[in-house]
């Protein structure tokens, strides 16, 4: 088959890439859904002219295109991968939010195969989106009770593993070690993002940055930081990650950290609904009127956008905010699988993170932010010292009543 060219119509690229037509659904084409619009509009429509349409990145959407390619076509159940070692235990986990998946999986299938082939080292794992509808792996971590029944090594970007069931039977017990002697940025070692009881290795972080449509901002002064979006002026003036009646953790728990539970209520006054991040870029470069002016989106999803005199990325004084990408090893297990470890914490899988617009910590790999930007993030202590799960649980419910006071509805 003939690579994707941005002059192919949509049509030729689902008909012959039919796995790719998700990636029109969920960034901005939810039209191709019905086969009817393939059929008639399909045939004519232009791959170039339709990212024009929406004001989408090519390169950026070529990339998304081209990784669910390679997820389908060089195997074609990656989700799920038993190979030949005669076990039912899961050897590797990954749990990454997408703009990660797409582009990481394919080199960890490469080296899971050389590990097999060329080290006789057969591993069972299973790599899966961060958001997934039909497994969610997280939910299940407070039931676990044994070490065996978690895999060797973990990597996620969620929340879920710092728990406080899972800290106290797991991490705090010593199950799992750091990844010793690996270069890291001096940059992000002093935003505080390393774990200093050696329990989470990070290899990176995800980013939320503010974006700022000026043009609907209006009069309304542009917000200067985090604590700006509180005052009454920005009230139904912001959009956030959100889904049903759970909303973005990170921006929740942020707030609460730094405002308490007034700023999770005056969070609930100022943001107008919920969306996916793709869902943001959509309605942000599109001609309607009465979209709210600051959206909060991971900083890959602003890179998507074409650059524009009104649409801009805000850095806020006090910092973006940041949360870790975290790989989990089992100290039992770190000699055995020592030269995975070092991979997936090495400078490879690091620039996957970075050209993805994920900081990454090690050393050798440049992080892709302005150097005058602040890196914000709960912190290490925070986490250990509190109940997370409980505190997710309550801010959301705090953040939920204020937010349907205002007659909003839950968000799609």
């Amino acid at each position: 088959m003939e690579q994707i060219q941005l002059t192919m119509t949509i049509s030729e690229i689902i008909q012959n890439y039919p796995e790719t037509r998700e990636v029109f659904i969920n960034n901005g084409f939810a039209i191709f859904a019905d086969d009817t619009v393939i059929r008639q509009l399909g045939v004519v429509l232009k791959l170039k002219t339709a990212l024009k349409s929406k004001n989408i990145n090519e390169d950026s959407f070529m990339k998304l295109l081209q990784g669910k390619i390679a997820e389908t076509g060089r195997y074609k159940n990656l989700q799920t991968t038993l190979l030949e070692n005669n076990s039912n235990h899961l050897n590797m986990l990954s749990l990454l939010p997408c703009p990660l998946k797409v582009p990481m999986q394919g080199e960890l299938k490469i080296f899971l195969d050389y590990l097999r082939e060329e080290k006789n080292l057969p591993l069972n794992y299973c790599i899966e989106s961060f958001f997934n509808d039909h497994l969610d792996y997280e939910d299940y971590l407070e039931h676990f009770e044994e070490p065996d029944e978690i895999p060797d090594i973990i990597m996620t970007a969620g929340y879920g593993f710092f728990y406080k069931k899972f800290m106290d039977c797991f991490v705090a017990k010593g199950i799992f070690a750091d990844v010793i002697n690996r270069p890291v940025n001096s940059r992000l070692a002093e935003a505080g993002i390393i774990d200093p009881d050696g329990h989470f290795t990070v290899i990176g972080a995800n980013v939320l940055v503010m974006v700022v449509d000026k043009n609907r901002l209006g009069s309304t002064p542009i917000p200067k930081n985090w604590g700006d979006l509180l005052k009454p002026e920005y009230e139904n003036k912001v959009v956030m990650r959100g889904h049903g009646d759970i909303f973005c953790d990170v921006v929740q728990l942020n707030y609460y950290k730094e405002y308490g539970v007034a700023g999770i209520e005056q969070l609930g006054r100022s943001v107008r609904y919920g969306l996916h991040p793709a869902q943001m870029v959509k309605e942000l470069t599109s001609s309607r009127k009465d979209v709210p002016p600051i959206h909060i989106m991971p900083y890959f999803f602003y890179k998507t956008m074409k650059e524009s005199d009104h649409i801009n990325i805000l850095w806020p004084e006090d910092g973006v905010l940041i949360y870790p990408i975290s790989v989990l090893i089992k100290a039992d297990k770190m000699q055995e699988l020592q030269e995975l470890a070092e991979y997936l914490t090495g400078p490879d899988i690091a620039r996957i993170c970075a050209e993805a617009y994920f900081p990454a910590t090690h050393g050798d790999v440049q992080v892709n932010l302005p150097e005058h930007v602040k890196l914000k993030w709960l912190g290490w202590d925070f986490i250990k010292n509190n109940d997370m799960k409980y505190l997710v649980e309550t801010m959301n419910d705090t953040f939920m009543r204020v937010y349907r006071k205002g007659g909003k509805k839950v968000c799609s």
